[in-house]
């Protein structure tokens, strides 16, 4: 239903919220995976959110952020390990 997206250049930190997603039933943070700061933002999300149901992968990125240090990069899944866990806990 609506995003909200991080202006560029914000500077964000692992595990801080950089917006929001509402959907019908909720609305959700988007919590930032590293440490480093907002390079580009997909402008075109919120006017077709369908596009991250239906190419999360490709045109439904949300942020490029510039990774500050390697600090928790060790601790990012790989694809495999996401779809694992997605698996996992349905």
């Amino acid at each position: 239903m609506f995003i909200e997206l991080p202006e560029v250049g914000r500077e964000v930190q692992a595990g801080q919220s950089l917006g929001e997603i509402e959907s019908v039933k909720a609305v959700s943070d988007i919590y930032a995976p590293v440490n480093g700061q907002i390079i580009a933002v997909n402008d075109r999300l919120p006017d077709a959110l369908e596009t991250l149901s239906n190419d999360p992968y490709g045109a439904g990125w949300l942020v490029k952020i510039r990774v500050r240090g390697e600090a928790g990069l060790a601790d990012l899944m790989d694809h495999a390990a996401y779809q694992a866990q997605c698996q996992e806990n349905p």
